[in-house]
Formats: structure tokens, C-alpha cells, sequence
């Protein structure tokens, strides 16, 4: 315990830029389909497109920003499936995950979305087809942020197990261990929230929006779900799900959500908001 407060002593003080807030890793080898961007971070963030079902005919494009740990290859799980309904669907690595260069930190992730944001509008511009942004844990602070500094035009976005505060996330981590008492106060000064989307989520743009949170998910509290949904403006939805796992209600753990997703995504690029107030009506007073 004494190793791990002196690490984190040491890493505060030496402007770790929230780095201890990712676990990022490395791709053993490189997908052949890997592509590259350059990023407002200055780093080269690998991406991929995993294309529908050719015998589909197209339904959308999604973009998918992944949580704090792994990479693209490991959490496309998250989205793959959708190929299977008609989406095309773009998973990336932030700056220091996968094969993207660079290192991780708070400043370079925001970054890396910016550029992606841009990327997808001139591609859903290009393109003619509904667009659509799936962000998980984390990576619904970095998105969020992100599209608050960036609006661009798309017909929703599912936000799901996810978070606006670095601080309040890393207070509630530190609160579960033994001695909380002794070293959660060091949240405030380990880890900083000048790049996280508390302060912005006002200045969304308002959109058709899908909050989606299990209420025994035991690493991102059901209750900063809730935070998210009641800040948000336009139509929005809130799903408070049983039975689930920190950021797995939408793989293939879960094909009832994951049907009631496709749903949802077919009444939003319809406009069809009628729908959308009725049949996915939120759950939150």
C-alpha cells in the first residue's frame, strides 16, 4: 500500500495528465485492414472499418469510441454485431492504445476526438447515409467533451456505462478499497477534469440520445448515467438495465439489448420521434 501512495505521489506530482486513469494495450500484430489518420494530437491513430453484410442493404454509419483500457481489436465487441443489421462501423485507438502512436493522456484523447469528429461528419456528408456515435465508458467523457467543443450533425448517439468527471470516477474507485479512508481524498489531486465533459454537457448540441447504464455495474456508479441523461437536451432516452456488467450491455452477452439498440437506431434515422417518446419511453421520474 505505502509502494502504491508513493507511486501516486510521484506520478501527481510529475503532471501525469490523468495517464493513471488509462490501461492502454498493444495489438500483437497488425490487422492488414489497420488504417491511419493523422491526429490534432500530432500522433497517427490507427482505425478500421468493419463493413455490413453485403447482402444488406445499408442502414447507417457508426463511429465507436472505446473505455480506458485495451484497444479497437479487443472492444469492437461492443459493435461489431451491428454489421450484421446493415451498419458500417469505424472502431479507432486513442494516442498510446493499439498501433496508434503517441502517449496516452487525457489532452491527447480529446485531441484524437476532435479529428475523428471531423473525420465522420465529411464522411456522413460524403456518404448520404444516417450517422450515428456509440461511446462506452470512458470514452462517453472523451466524446462528450469532444462533440461540446465540435458539434457536427448526426442522428443520435448511445452513451453507455459512462461518466463526465475524472475526479468523481477516480473518488469513486478509490472509496471501494479497504482503506478508503486513508487515500481517497488524493482523487482531487491525482486526476484533474480539464478535459472531461462535466462543465459541457450544456453545450451539446441537442440530438437523439440514448443513455444507457446497468444499475448493478460496480466500476461506473448508475447514478453519473443519470447525471449525463437529466443534463442532456433534445430527445432523450434513459435505460436503467438489470442483470448486466460494467460495459457489456451491448455485446453479444446481452442480444436482448442488443435488439432494442437496433430498434432504437431505426426510429432515430427515421426521425421518427414519435417512436422514440412511446416505444424506448425512459425510466427515470
Amino acid at each position: 500500500m505505502r509502494l502504491i501512495l508513493i507511486s501516486l505521489l510521484f506520478l501527481s506530482l510529475s503532471g501525469c495528465s490523468n495517464k493513471l486513469f488509462f490501461s492502454p494495450s498493444k495489438a500483437d500484430t497488425i490487422n492488414p485492414e489497420v488504417r491511419w489518420m493523422k491526429s490534432r494530437s500530432g500522433n497517427d491513430i490507427a482505425y478500421l472499418w468493419l463493413p455490413r453484410s453485403q447482402q444488406l442493404e445499408p442502414a447507417g454509419i457508426i463511429a465507436h469510441f472505446h473505455g480506458n483500457s485495451g484497444h479497437m481489436e479487443q472492444t469492437k465487441e461492443k459493435v461489431d454485431w451491428l454489421i450484421e443489421h446493415g451498419y458500417d462501423v469505424m472502431v479507432f485507438d486513442y494516442s498510446g492504445f493499439g498501433h496508434s502512436s503517441g502517449q496516452v493522456s487525457d489532452q491527447a484523447a480529446y485531441l484524437d476526438a476532435l479529428s475523428i469528429l471531423d473525420y465522420f461528419e465529411q464522411l456522413a456528408l460524403q456518404s448520404q447515409q444516417a450517422s450515428f456515435i456509440i461511446a462506452t465508458s470512458t470514452g462517453g467523457n472523451i466524446l462528450m467533451r469532444a462533440l461540446a467543443d465540435k458539434p457536427i450533425q448526426i442522428d443520435g448517439m448511445i452513451i453507455d456505462s459512462s461518466f463526465s468527471s475524472y475526479v468523481e470516477e477516480t473518488k469513486y474507485i478509490l472509496n471501494k478499497g479497504k482503506l478508503s479512508q486513508l487515500y481517497a481524498w488524493l482523487a482531487g489531486w491525482l486526476m484533474r477534469d480539464d478535459y472531461a465533459s462535466a462543465e459541457s454537457l450544456s453545450r451539446l448540441p441537442g440530438l437523439n440520445s440514448l443513455v444507457v447504464h446497468c444499475a448493478s455495474d460496480q466500476v461506473v456508479p448508475i447514478e453519473a448515467g443519470e447525471t449525463i441523461y437529466r443534463q442532456l437536451t433534445g430527445n432523450k432516452v434513459f435505460w436503467r438495465l438489470e442483470s448486466c456488467a460494467h460495459a457489456r450491455a451491448l455485446t453479444r452477452d446481452h442480444p436482448e439489448h442488443q435488439q432494442r439498440i437496433i430498434r432504437w437506431l431505426a426510429a432515430s434515422r427515421e426521425s421518427d420521434t414519435a417512436t422514440l417518446d412511446q416505444q424506448f419511453a425512459n425510466n427515470l421520474n
